[in-house]
């Protein structure tokens, strides 16, 4: 097997040891907690991690619940009451409906690998009703369970209730924690840091960062070595260097560079491969870049060539890169902010998608 999965595997996890202590003693005492980072950097394999590790310590039971695809509250509802039964009743779905859906009759058809989709009819009037009984089957469980809501900040576009309704019942809850995770940092600030929305300040704050570099070289490094196969310090660095050290384009690379080694990877090899891979994906890149107007398709080009930008409104930025009017290049800016084609980091604007920026950088230098 290929060790650098881009699927979270227990055996192949890396580091975040730091993490791993924050969210366990947010847990043993009792706080739930907000995880944020930008995409790309391992959050969803952190907390399946960290279920992982409870799980086998059996000290705690674990629900893991993606809402990125939930655009109401009647899917938040429809995907948490599926886990629940994927969890505790998958043996016995009709006993597990009766149980976790008192006086609800929902629809149960089975695809042909016979996993069970449920269809609730739920008017808008037994949300919190229903919500009430799936907290309360997890209240009532002999061990205390964690619930990771993952992409949390879609709640943010339910009716205006929702975060009041959720934040109500949670409240009241003494046998579960939740974590709270997401990557639209906006969003999620403006969620838990304003006093006028209802989780302000319900949760303690965990800001994923990149992996230490060094551990992450040690890393790769092992699991070459396990699989018999070797790899320079140079072409590690490169590899990384490449994928700026992001969790899932170090992996996606690292993926590529590893079963194209047959004994020994080169600084010479790690080269080709990157470009190989870029050449591989020039087509899907531009696509993408041809969708942009003219004024967004040429900041995001000089974005790019610049690593990142503290000021892209600049006169000496606009200048050097011939871009146009202050009002015109920030109009551009913001629509690429919004598309989530550039994001702002400490460090300023920079392009979202690593493997983008080094094609923009490939194919369009100055």
């Amino acid at each position: 097997m290929n060790p650098f999965t881009l699927n979270y595997h227990p055996n192949y996890f890396c580091d975040r040891e730091s993490e791993l202590n924050q969210l366990k003693e947010n847990i043993v005492n009792g706080r739930n907690t907000l995880l944020h980072s930008p995409r790309r950097l391992g959050k969803s394999a952190l907390i399946r991690h960290f279920f992982h590790s409870l799980e086998k310590e059996k000290t705690f039971e674990t629900l893991f619940i993606d809402l990125f695809a939930t655009q109401s509250m009647g899917d938040l509802i429809k995907i948490f009451a599926e886990k629940l039964l994927e969890k505790y009743h998958s043996k016995n779905i009709i006993t597990g409906i009766k149980k976790i859906l008192k006086g609800i009759n929902p629809t149960v058809s089975f695809s042909q690998d016979g996993i069970a989709s449920l269809r609730l009819n739920l008017d808008e009037s037994q949300h919190e009703s229903t919500l009430k009984e799936l907290f309360s089957y997890l209240e009532s469980r002999r061990k205390k369970v964690v619930v990771a809501f993952d992409e949390f900040q879609v709640v943010a576009g339910y009716h205006q209730k929702a975060e009041a309704i959720l934040r109500t019942h949670i409240q009241e809850l003494k046998n579960i924690q939740f974590i709270f995770s997401g990557s639209s940092n906006h969003l999620l600030k403006e969620m838990f840091y304003s006093a006028k929305r209802p989780f302000y300040q319900s949760s303690e704050v965990v800001v994923l960062n990149k992996i230490n570099r060094q551990k992450y070289a040690d890393f790769i490094a092992s699991l070459f070595n396990k699989g018999k196969k070797k790899i320079e310090e140079t072409a590690s660095d490169h590899l990384l260097d490449f994928s700026e050290v992001y969790t899932y384009y170090t992996q996606a690379i690292c993926n590529q560079a590893y079963y194209k080694t047959q004994d020994l990877l080169s600084i010479e090899a790690a080269r080709q491969i990157t470009k190989t891979y870029l050449e591989n994906r020039k087509a899907d890149y531009q696509s993408l870049l041809n969708l942009l107007p003219a004024n967004q398709k040429k900041v995001v080009i000089a974005i790019a060539n610049n690593g990142s930008v503290k000021a892209p409104t600049s006169i000496e930025f606009i200048m050097k890169h011939k871009l146009p009017s202050v009002s015109s290049t920030l109009q551009a800016v913001k629509s690429l902010a919004d598309k989530e084609i550039v994001y702002k980091t400490n460090e300023g604007y920079t392009v979202y998608d690593v493997f983008f920026k080094r094609f923009l950088q490939m194919y369009y230098q100055k």
